[in-house]
């Protein structure tokens, strides 16, 4: 698996490090951490968890070519699926490498 390079601006954490710091909370209706992007009720959730602290919500993207990665924040590009965490986030931006 090729790695992502580290941007200037970004963080990067392994999935391990990111799970064991952030604490992604489960999705009630599966039995993963994933909140489905076009799901109505899961939309509705993140949505009430994001004004409650956007530094929580988190995106699963589709990079360039097959790797997948975890990137801080709400996003709309290239994404696959949302996770929520228990713990926020710096300020800074994230990238998790999703090793999963």
């Amino acid at each position: 698996m090729e790695y992502i390079e580290k941007e200037s601006n970004y963080e990067l954490l392994s999935f391990e490090n990111w799970e064991r710091k952030y604490k992604p909370m489960q999705n009630t209706k599966s039995t993963g951490i994933f909140f489905c992007t076009h799901d109505e009720d899961d939309i509705r959730f993140l949505k009430e968890n994001q004004d409650n602290d956007a530094l929580n919500i988190w995106t699963l993207v589709d990079g360039d070519g097959s790797e997948l990665f975890i990137d801080s924040g709400y996003r709309f590009v290239n994404r696959i699926e949302y996770l929520i965490t228990e713990v926020p986030r710096e300020s800074k931006d994230i990238l998790v490498q999703a090793e999963y």
